[in-house]
């Protein structure tokens, strides 16, 4: 389909906002389209390998933490974001746009608004997120990733479509279940937001487990920088073999290889785990606005494919238990490892694309 100008992606924030517009970028530019990106200083580090034609930053911040004087900052911060981009969709001319949430994706789509250029938006987590809240009700379409969607306005029809997931996390899609008659694969991280507690529950759980377990133990486990040694350290006392480090790019290919996971429940990981059907231990980022990773942990716990254990019960103590008993139960590996699959649907970027030339093309008609 030719469409006149790039297709605008606007996300920022946290890896969980780019990733999914990553893997739509990815998608349009197969079918032939430019793209622009549109981010925010913290986004841009998630965006080193984003497939971008041209790239802006722009200011922006939350206008919902803080008081007076921290909202006002927010406000103002906003404005220039706003400014940036109606300066920069004028040069670039978008043909559609579309926002994943991240208040970069504000601005730029009250922008787009402004010069009437068609917008949807994304909404990755199970809870529509502050940002996008503001925006759906001039949105051509809302897309959505699991199947509830809570805080959602009146008056608004979501479409689900499923969460984009990354060419890498495509090509290790409805791997094979690893054999469990040898090792077992453990693999460990807490995402962008990693926490301390993930470098230091599981080890000590581990270390407690009987030494048959431990031998047969093989533990990938990405831990918060600076950490890493001590993690280590760790294992190296307990006498299990593992890989430690502060950053994975492989990270699709080692949740193939593993037969169970223990993560936080970002939307991005919880439709990776769904796409390549893993089993989990999901322990939701409590300061989560509106405690957003709880619902999208629903999404597979409630296809039996996960345990959810709430950061405030995340310590060695309630760990041990439903860890042990998972490693030890081989049959209720395989059978959530099953579970998982197809919890989240498959194809979201194929389906973001379609609605994303659909508005493009009606603009171009009109």
């Amino acid at each position: 389909m030719n469409i006149d100008g790039p297709i605008a992606l606007a996300a920022g924030g946290t890896g969980g906002h780019l990733f999914p517009a990553e893997a739509l970028a990815q998608e349009l530019k197969r079918r032939g389209h430019q793209v622009l990106l549109v981010t925010d200083g913290r986004g841009a580090r998630y965006a080193q390998n984003f497939p971008a034609d041209e790239r802006f930053e722009i200011s922006a911040a939350t206008p919902s933490i803080g008081g007076p004087v921290a909202k006002a900052a927010s406000a103002v911060s906003i404005a220039a974001g706003l400014f940036t981009s109606l300066r920069e969709f004028r040069k670039r001319k978008p043909a559609a746009a579309v926002g994943f949430g991240g208040y970069p994706s504000l601005p730029a789509m009250k922008a787009a608004e402004l010069m009437r250029i068609p917008y949807g938006v994304h909404e990755q987590n199970g809870v529509l997120g502050r940002a996008n809240r503001l925006l759906v009700k001039s949105a051509y379409f809302t897309a959505h990733a699991f199947p509830v969607l809570e805080k959602l306005p009146s008056g608004v029809a979501p479409i689900e479509v499923g969460n984009p997931v990354r060419d890498a996390v495509a090509a290790v899609e409805g791997a094979a279940y690893p054999s469990l008659d040898g090792d077992i694969n453990l693999l460990i991280f807490g995402g962008s937001q990693g926490a301390s507690i993930f470098s230091d529950a599981p080890v000590k759980a581990i270390a407690g487990f009987p030494e048959s377990l431990r031998q047969r133990l093989v533990v990938t486990h990405q831990a918060r920088e600076g950490e890493s040694d001590a993690v280590k350290a760790a294992y190296n006392v307990a006498g299990v073999r593992a890989h430690v480090g502060a950053f994975f790019a492989d990270l699709p290919e080692r949740m193939a290889k593993a037969h169970l996971v223990i993560s936080r429940a970002g939307a991005s990981t919880v439709t990776e785990l769904s796409a390549i059907g893993r089993p989990s231990i999901l322990v939701p980022l409590a300061i989560a606005m509106d405690d957003h990773q709880t619902g999208n942990a629903r999404a597979l716990a409630d296809k039996k494919a996960a345990v959810i254990l709430p950061e405030n019960e995340f310590n060695q103590y309630e760990l041990a238990a439903p860890l042990e008993a998972l490693l030890t139960n081989s049959e209720r590996l395989k059978s959530m490892a099953e579970a998982a699959k197809g919890a989240v649907k498959s194809g979201a970027a194929s389906r973001l694309a379609d609605l994303v030339e659909n508005i493009a093309a009606q603009k171009q008609a009109a």
